[in-house]
């Protein structure tokens, strides 16, 4: 059973393999639109109006986009928000609790 095992998983290994290797190959021919001699040479029409942009297409495994949390503006005693340490400039010492990832209240010892 081993001895007829091991022949099957490789040649279904090898298949698989074949096959991706296959469809990341491009097969297509590349086709070359021959260049207009200098007496057939017209020039290309211009379009009226402006033809719209489609948006890039999203891959077929991306995850669909989540729009951002809204933090919640709770209220701070002094209404100074930071970020960070640094935006808290009214008195020495002022730190930034954060209760949000990217929104605190300015707190003073």
């Amino acid at each position: 059973m081993k001895k007829t095992l091991r022949p099957a998983v490789l040649m279904i290994l090898t298949l698989v393999l074949g096959a991706v290797a296959a469809s990341a190959l491009d097969l297509a021919p590349v086709c070359k639109a021959p260049a207009p001699t200098v007496a057939t040479a017209q020039p290309a029409p211009v379009p009226a109006v402006a033809e719209s942009t489609q948006p890039p297409a999203i891959g077929l495994f991306m995850p669909d986009p989540k729009p951002a949390a809204i933090c919640p503006l709770i209220g701070c005693v002094n209404d100074q928000y930071c970020r960070r340490d640094r935006d808290c400039t009214a008195a020495p010492g002022g730190a930034c609790d954060l209760f949000c990832p990217t929104r605190g209240c300015c707190v003073y010892p």
